[in-house]
């Protein structure tokens, strides 16, 4: 059988303050060909490609995701990615936590970064996925985002 990896996001929207669940927000998303690239530069590493999936970022571009994106539509706010990633077996778990005041904004796509160069500086890095969600966080009582990317590989 091919070799497959699989990726899904999921967004919890929690009350700042009590971290009361308000919302999950669950989409697909599209392993770019920057990502494949990077995931075989990491396994075979190469200079640089040392430090894995290292940033979640969010943005508000809206623009349908892409094999051949290498950057978010609109980049808008980056986290580093939560330590520890978990993994089972050949399942990993990335998670970015972005209190209210780091997204309030209507979230439309987010995606991972890594490389050496990925920092957090928004557009560095080299992108592995990208998805499109809908959330929108831009109203006057903006709420905590807690992203979490599952990555399957097999």
């Amino acid at each position: 059988a091919a070799l497959r990896i699989r990726c899904n996001v999921t967004c919890v929207a929690t009350e700042p303050g009590t971290g009361r669940v308000l919302e999950r927000v669950r989409c697909h998303n599209l392993i770019v060909t920057a990502g494949k690239v990077l995931l075989a530069r990491i396994l075979a590493e190469e200079a640089g490609f040392d430090t894995g999936l290292t940033y979640l970022a969010i943005g508000t571009g809206a623009v349908a995701p892409l094999v051949t994106n290498v950057l978010l539509g609109t980049e808008t706010k980056r986290k580093a990615v939560a330590a520890p990633v978990y993994r089972v077996s050949n399942r990993l778990q990335f998670k970015g936590y972005f209190p209210s005041a780091d997204c309030n904004v209507f979230v439309k796509e987010v995606g991972l970064f890594g490389h050496s160069t990925a920092t957090a500086t928004i557009n560095t890095g080299e992108l592995f996925n990208r998805a499109l969600l809908s959330k929108d966080n831009s109203g006057a009582s903006p709420v905590d985002l807690t992203f979490y990317i599952v990555v399957t590989i097999g």
